[in-house]
């Protein structure tokens, strides 16, 4: 069990040394009377608050039944300097000795100072902070300053004080020593024994407002916050004893334990509607025993009022960052638990509920679609009858500017489908395009039950009908769910030659590859067979693999080469060998899933907003610098140019401008025709734009090389893609009515288990690291096990463990290990103990 101590590191200094400071909290420890004039008053005067003042004292002979006694010296020649008064008429040259009064409770000096002291030794404090004994209260003394000279008192100058220490203290003063003149009187007051430190104190409302921060608050919620925050600030505790909608009134947790009479009383004034505090009895006299990480009164409610701002500017936000945000706030660590439940009702207050946000759903996109025109919006909806509210099953969308921008991208869609973690499960799918600055235009949206042949048809028919319309030659990459395939391969595709082409992942291709075979050498071979641009570079890649596996080879080869491989694609994935273009907007939107539906669409809808506003000033600043093309191809051909000059050239057929070039590094021959638009290196058919030998041929001839460039590259198509704008969307009172009456979410879909939803994510071969080290078991160093599971590790019977325990053998503990009885755990207690 964890032990903690509510001790923080301080500093120590003398009294003199502390003349002209401030400490917000001062302990004056004074195991002897102070000896010089002035020097308690400057002790006393370096708090900032009476309450933040505590003074530690020996008992001396001074100390009755009605207090503790501590010297304050003041030498009268100082308070009579102004008058010039002579201090002793025997021996005017001579300071004047300080004198004890006859009757101690009757001082006859004209000043009376009155300091709150603890009956405690020094040895005491070691004492307690060795044992963790908090018994250690003998009575609670008050005192008073009366200032006689003004004939008026100062309530600011009132100390108090418990007394802590023990009743009999041998190493008290010594007898003989002389009380000053003006001495300090302790007054006793109620007194307390409990197992908590009691500190008697008075504080006034002003000063606990202040330490609030405000005299009123506006409403009850911010009422709460404030005295939340407060108490876990000082590390105390509160109950609510009566609430009403104008009434709050909070108490001492320990008020029972410790007769801690701390009180709050607040109401809601009429004429502002605020709240202002009315009844305050404190500070707290109570000192909690328990120590934890974690506060009574930092509940969910404050926990969500804390970290709503950093949720609302990013949902995704993980939970130890918002603990992080709480332990820099407060000081305290909540659980994992609490604030995960609590990020979920943030959410819920930010974004808005679940049930509600389904009903909200048709509303929002009937807004979009009126105030952008050209939107579209298509429904699949569950009812059994007209008068029944309708059952959510599924929705897509496409907003306007990204239809009319994909005619000028290239012909290339990525599709993906990424989990829903909320309150409903579900799989958001997502069809990407590529500009000609290889940047990312989402294309369309849709929100289904799950993953399915029938979801991905549904999803990949209105992608057809409303995005690619009549457009032909269009490439769809995607993984290789068997849903895909299955609507993909189908008798009447828009997806397969001559209208379209599929093409395959390669990363999710070599992964699968690579679960069959499980071979890392292997993976890396076909990795890189399937991202060579040369027919012939493919083909040595593949006779290594057969060298090593020849069943990989013949799996490989049992898939559709043009669909797998660079080499045979024949142009149509424009170089774009996998699905991260989906990927790299499920990252940006990973912060959606966990986001009620509404929500989750409007959050795509100004993401959208943001790529057009920020990447269209982008293309009207290149076509006003005078370039043709997009800064992507013009880095790619400004490194070409370079490498061409080094190329040696060889002309065959100038008229038909076939060439023959020798690289200068690799001494590679590669046959160039400029007629046919190809090159035996692959490269320009591949990427569309000019290899290095192309450039060395057109350098040549002087022809213009940037005319074999395609056309989707030019700055014109990419300021033709970004133009469109979108609109933005008044108030909710300008809004179209909804196109369902009610909107029910599918119930079918929602999680029934409490708690962080468990991913749903299939974790392959992309998600492992490369280069990380698999864990080894520490007995046979394998892998694929731990030390628990191996096979290798040494079994005993128990006769061997007992004689292995009764000779004394040094491996009994560790045989133990490997023991399944209780047997096993009563000879390692035994071996412990003896």
């Amino acid at each position: 069990m964890r032990k903690q101590f509510p001790i923080r590191l301080c500093f120590a200094m003398t009294i003199n040394k502390a003349q002209g400071q401030t400490i917000p909290y001062v302990g004056i420890y004074l195991p002897e009377p102070v000896f010089s004039h002035g020097q308690l008053y400057v002790a006393l005067s370096r708090g900032v608050s009476r309450c933040n003042t505590k003074v530690l004292v020996k008992p001396n002979e001074n100390s009755k039944g009605d207090g503790v006694y501590t010297a304050n010296v003041v030498y009268k020649e100082e308070e009579r300097r102004p008058s010039a008064r002579p201090s002793s008429p025997a021996n005017p040259s001579s300071p004047a000795e300080p004198t004890t009064p006859a009757n101690p409770l009757q001082p006859t000096t004209p000043r009376q100072s009155e300091v709150a002291t603890s009956q405690m030794d020094a040895n005491v404090i070691s004492d307690i902070v060795q044992n963790e004994n908090f018994y250690t209260i003998s009575q609670v003394a008050v005192v008073s300053n009366a200032i006689t000279n003004d004939n008026e008192a100062d309530a600011n100058e009132v100390l108090e004080e418990d007394g802590i220490g023990e009743e009999d203290d041998e190493d008290a003063f010594d007898n003989n020593f002389q009380v000053p003149s003006t001495f300090t009187i302790i007054v006793e007051t109620n007194m307390t024994t409990d197992n908590n430190w009691i500190v008697t104190q008075l504080a006034s409302k002003n000063d606990f407002t202040q330490e609030l921060g405000k005299d009123s608050l506006k409403d009850k919620e911010e009422l709460i916050r404030a005295i939340k925050i407060y108490s876990i600030r000082t590390h105390k505790q509160f109950e609510v004893v009566e609430t009403r909608p104008t009434l709050w009134t909070i108490r001492c947790k320990l008020h029972l334990q410790s007769g801690c009479k701390w009180q709050v009383r607040a109401i809601k004034r009429k004429r502002s509607g605020y709240f202002e505090i009315t009844k305050y009895m404190g500070p707290h006299t109570c000192l909690y025993n328990n120590i934890s990480q974690d506060h009574p009164n930092l509940d969910g409610s404050l926990i969500a009022q804390e970290t709503k701002h950093l949720i609302k500017e990013q949902p995704s936000i993980s939970i130890p960052a918002l603990r992080a945000e709480i332990v820099d706030k407060l000081g305290y660590i909540p659980s994992y638990k609490k604030v995960w439940t609590e990020k979920q009702k943030a959410i819920e207050q930010v974004f808005g509920n679940w049930e509600e946000s389904y009903s909200a759903l048709p509303k929002f996109l009937c807004a979009v679609q009126k105030f952008n025109p050209g939107t579209i919006v298509e429904w699949l909806v569950l009812s059994s009858t007209n008068e029944e509210p309708m059952e959510f099953r599924r929705v897509f969308w496409a907003f306007a500017p990204s239809i009319k921008g994909f005619v000028h991208c290239r012909p290339v869609i990525s599709i993906d489908g990424t989990h829903l973690y909320g309150k409903y499960k579900g799989t958001m799918m997502i069809a990407m395009g590529v500009d000609g600055n290889n940047q990312i235009l989402p294309l369309a949206f849709a929100i289904v039950e799950n993953e399915s042949y029938d979801s991905w048809n549904w999803f990949l028919s209105y992608i057809k009908i409303h995005v690619v319309k009549e457009r032909e030659g269009i490439c769809l990459i995607s993984d290789r769910h068997l849903g895909i395939l299955k609507a993909v391969n189908q008798h009447g595709s828009p997806w397969l030659e001559p209208r379209g082409f599929h093409r395959y992942c390669l990363r999710y291709f070599i992964n699968n590859f690579y679960e069959k075979f499980r071979n890392s050498e292997l993976k890396g071979l076909a990795y890189r067979a399937g991202s060579q641009n040369q027919v012939g570079k493919f083909n040595s890649t593949m006779e290594e693999i057969g060298k090593l596996n020849p069943q990989a080879r013949q799996w490989l080869e049992s898939h559709p080469l043009d669909r797998w491989t660079l080499a045979h694609d024949g142009g149509r994935r424009y170089g774009l060998l996998t699905t991260n273009l989906s990927e790299i907007f499920n990252s940006v939107h990973k912060g959606a899933r966990f986001l009620p539906i509404t929500a989750c669409v409007q959050l795509t809808f100004y993401r959208l907003v943001h790529y057009f506003e920020v990447r269209r000033p982008l293309g009207n600043s290149s076509r006003a610098n005078g370039d043709a093309y997009t800064p992507h191809v013009l880095v790619k051909q400004v490194a070409l140019m370079s490498k061409a000059s080094a190329h040696s050239l060889r002309s065959f057929n100038r008229e038909k401008c076939i060439f023959e070039l020798i690289t200068q590094r690799g001494r590679n021959v590669q046959v160039v025709n400029l007629e046919q638009k190809t090159c035996t290196c692959g490269k320009w058919e591949v990427f569309k734009y000019p290899c290095s030998h192309v450039l060395s041929a057109c350098a040549t001839l002087s022809l213009n090389s940037w005319q074999y460039v395609d056309k989707c590259y030019s700055i014109v198509k990419y300021c033709d893609t970004w133009a469109s704008k979108f609109s933005p969307l008044p108030h909710e009172a300008y809004w179209p009515q909804s196109l369902f009456k009610e909107l029910l979410p599918n119930f079918e879909l929602l999680r029934n288990k409490k708690g962080r939803p468990r991913s749903t994510r299939l974790r392959n071969g992309m998600d492992i690291k490369e280069g990380r080290k698999a864990n080894l078991c520490g007995i046979c160093k394998q892998s694929g096990h731990n030390r628990k599971k191996c096979q290798s590790k040494p079994r005993y019977s128990y006769q061997e463990i007992l004689s292995a325990h009764i000779h004394g053998h040094g491996d009994g503990l560790l045989c133990l290990r490997s023991l399944d009885s209780p047997l096993g755990t009563v000879f390692m207690i035994f071996q412990v103990l003896f």
